[in-house]
C-alpha cells in the first residue's frame, strides 16, 4: 500500500478520535477520571524509599526487647528503608508499629517476639487504634522482620497467613476510626509491602471530582485533554 495511503488513514483515524472526545465528560466519565486521579494522589503519597540504609548498631541494641514507645522525627518517604534496617540481622522476630501525620513519623513502637518464626503486637491492637486517634495520626505503619540466615537458598519476604489475618484485624479497626494501615515484611534490610486499607476519608474523591467539573466544558481542547487522560492516564 502506498504511503501516502496509509499516512492519510492513519490521518483519518486520528481526527475521527478527536472530533469524538471533545465534548465534555459525562458523569460517569467524571468519575472514572476522578478515581484514577485519587489512586495516583494516594500511591504518590505512600511512595518510599527503596534503597537500603545503614543504621547505627547502637541504636539497634538499645531497641526495648519488652517493647517502649520512641519520640522521633523521621520523613514517611525514609521511614520504611529506616525500619528494616533497625530490624536487619535481628535473629528473633521484631515489630515496629509507627505513627505518621503531615508525612511525618514522630512516634513509634517496638517490641521484640518470642522467637524466629513469631511475633506479637505487644502493645495490643486496641492501644495502636487509641493512640493513632488520640494523637490525630493520618496513617500507622506496621513492620515486622523474618529472619532468614540464607537468602540465596530461599526468601522470606512473603507475609504468612497469621501476618493478613492480623492485618486485616487491625485494618478494620483503623479504619473505622478514619486512619490508614500499611503493612510491611522485612528481610535482610529490605521492605516488602503486603497490605495498604485506605480511608474514604483520606484524599475524599468528591474533592477530585468537583476540580474535574469546574474545568469540564470550558472548552474543547480542555474536554479533549480530560479525555486523553481518563483513556490513557
Amino acid at each position: 500500500m502506498d504511503l501516502l495511503v496509509v499516512f492519510a488513514i492513519v490521518l483519518g483515524i486520528v481526527a475521527i478520535f478527536v472530533l469524538a472526545h471533545l465534548r465534555p465528560l459525562s458523569e460517569d466519565e467524571v468519575q472514572v477520571l476522578a478515581d484514577r486521579r485519587r489512586t495516583k494522589a494516594i500511591d504518590s503519597y505512600y511512595t518510599f524509599d527503596r534503597r537500603e540504609y545503614a543504621v547505627n548498631a547502637e541504636v539497634k541494641k538499645r531497641m526495648a526487647a519488652n517493647g517502649s514507645v520512641y519520640n522521633m522525627s523521621e520523613q514517611l518517604f525514609e521511614f520504611p528503608a529506616l525500619a528494616a534496617g533497625r530490624l536487619k540481622y535481628k535473629k528473633h522476630e521484631w515489630i515496629i508499629v509507627a505513627f505518621e501525620r503531615n508525612k511525618t513519623i514522630d512516634k513509634m513502637w517496638v517490641n521484640k517476639g518470642p522467637d524466629r518464626s513469631q511475633v506479637h503486637f505487644g502493645i495490643g491492637l486496641q492501644n495502636v487504634q487509641q493512640m493513632a486517634v488520640n494523637g490525630g495520626y493520618r496513617s500507622v505503619l506496621v513492620f515486622h522482620n523474618h529472619p532468614n540466615s540464607d537468602p540465596s537458598l530461599y526468601s522470606t519476604r512473603q507475609a504468612s497467613d497469621r501476618d493478613k489475618q492480623t492485618a486485616g484485624e487491625l485494618a478494620d479497626q483503623l479504619s473505622s476510626a478514619g486512619v490508614n494501615l500499611m503493612e510491611f515484611v522485612c528481610e535482610r534490610g529490605r521492605h516488602y509491602t503486603y497490605l495498604r486499607s485506605v480511608c474514604d476519608t483520606f484524599l475524599p474523591i468528591e474533592g477530585f471530582r468537583e476540580k474535574l467539573r469546574q474545568v469540564n466544558g470550558a472548552s474543547r481542547g480542555q474536554n479533549f485533554s480530560l479525555h486523553r487522560e481518563r483513556l490513557f492516564g
